[in-house]
């Protein structure tokens, strides 16, 4: 079972910089960079893709910015979110961008 969650801030016009929060993931080790803004850990299964969005409940991953992100998506599975790892990543991504993840509504 598949676990969505998002990362953003309190409005879509204030900007986490991109460059910035690549290098955090790149650093963070434990992921394969895929297409632009796309990470992806195989086990335990979690994606990360950066964006920036004009509406929350209007997106796709094809909204990758070089320059701004605003938004997030996070896709984990529900044994990976009680690994370790995929916790005290997702402890540490809180922490850099100052913003909690939140579970996507459905």
């Amino acid at each position: 079972m598949y676990n969505y969650f998002h990362i953003k801030k309190d409005s879509l016009s204030d900007t986490w910089d991109t460059g910035e929060v690549l290098r955090f993931l790149r650093l963070s080790g434990i992921f394969v960079e895929k297409e632009q803004g796309v990470f992806v850990r195989q086990d335990p299964f979690i994606s990360l893709s950066l964006m920036k969005v004009k509406d929350v409940n209007s997106w796709s991953s094809c909204d990758f910015d070089f320059k701004e992100t605003n938004y997030v998506s996070i896709v984990t599975t529900t044994s990976s979110c009680e690994q370790t790892l995929i916790k005290e990543f997702l402890d540490g991504f809180e922490n850099f961008l100052g913003f909690s993840v939140c579970p996507e509504e459905t």
